[in-house]
């Protein structure tokens, strides 16, 4: 089973502009700001939490202020929840935000902001991570990822980011955190990945053409499985099945699909299922076993949503197997 260890912490509290500035070159990307004081004890303060795939942050500043970043390496989406924000990017121009909206910061150019009295939460997620999960869910080329706009598509794919977003950085933020365990940080970053890839505009949305998945050898289909039940309790993207297996991720998706009836994730999910009930079934109450922790050791990072899935495969609830 793979080592857990709590997100990586960092925090601030400041109206000293210095500090703030530092701050954000550290945590974000480099900047030039501009601060203006909007009243005695105006402070800006964010909290930070990160795991190595997938970094959270929560915003509160009453210090107002105005910078253009340095351009980004990396994939920044946030949601207002207070205040005033203003984008401003090469594509777009000057784009208003008011609380409720989403939006994602354009890679490759710099961007400017302007805030007033806000509260955001963020999401981080590194270029080659959803470069990583774009060939693999939606057939992009590597490298070929391109973020056309800064907000979603539509008001119901806002909602829907909203919701994720909520989910994954208020993960990061629990203390203790799930994302401890390796199993449940994967499966968060690659359900933030696929999320932001089918809400906000990219490159995969505008292909007229999808070649063909190829085919995968029977040979080819046992290793990936072997594979799967050799590493389950490990960390484990599409990528590594594929490598393992010699074949196309596309390929070997549409292979499970044909003899399993699902994804090679889908079958993962079902091995780590199938570990969590043998596991629930040799454990102990009286020596503080607990479904929670169980399940949390094998990724399922919601209890209520591990109960329906174990009930759905096994006819039982996971609390009625561990007090038997």
């Amino acid at each position: 089973m793979s080592a857990t260890a709590q997100p990586e912490r960092s925090s601030i509290s400041s109206a000293v502009e210095d500090e703030i500035t530092e701050f954000m070159r550290q945590t974000f990307v480099g900047t030039r700001a501009r601060f203006a004081r909007t009243g005695d004890g105006a402070r800006f303060a964010v909290r930070s939490s990160q795991v190595p795939a997938i970094a959270g942050d929560r915003i509160r500043s009453t210090l107002d202020y105005s910078q253009t970043t340095d351009p980004f390496d990396y994939f920044l989406f946030f949601v207002v929840h207070g205040g005033q924000v203003r984008i401003t990017t090469p594509a777009e121009g000057h784009l208003e935000l008011a609380p409720g909206s989403v939006a994602a910061c354009p890679v490759g150019v710099p961007v400017g902001f302007a805030t007033h009295d806000i509260t955001l939460s963020v999401l981080r997620l590194p270029l080659q991570r959803l470069d990583q999960i774009a060939e693999e869910a939606f057939d992009i080329p590597r490298g070929r990822l391109r973020l056309d706009g800064v907000r979603p598509i539509s008001p119901e794919m806002r909602r829907y980011w909203r919701a994720v977003a909520h989910l994954a950085n208020g993960a990061l933020m629990d203390d203790p955190s799930p994302m401890a365990s390796p199993l449940v940080a994967e499966e968060m970053t690659r359900t933030v990945a696929v999320a932001a890839l089918h809400a906000f505009p990219n490159s995969g949305m505008t292909r007229s053409y999808l070649p063909g998945p190829g085919s995968v050898t029977p040979a080819a289909l046992r290793r990936a499985v072997a594979y799967i039940d050799a590493n389950a309790a490990r960390p484990v993207t599409l990528s590594d099945i594929a490598a393992a297996a010699g074949a196309g991720a596309r390929a070997l998706q549409y292979a499970f699909r044909t003899h399993y009836g699902t994804t090679p994730l889908g079958f993962v999910r079902r091995v780590r299922l199938e570990h969590a009930h043998r596991e629930l079934q040799a454990a102990d109450p009286a020596q503080g076993a607990t479904v929670k922790a169980i399940a949390a050791r094998w990724g399922f990072a919601k209890p209520d949503r591990f109960a329906a899935a174990y009930r759905e495969v096994f006819g039982d609830l996971p609390s009625r197997t561990l007090r038997s």
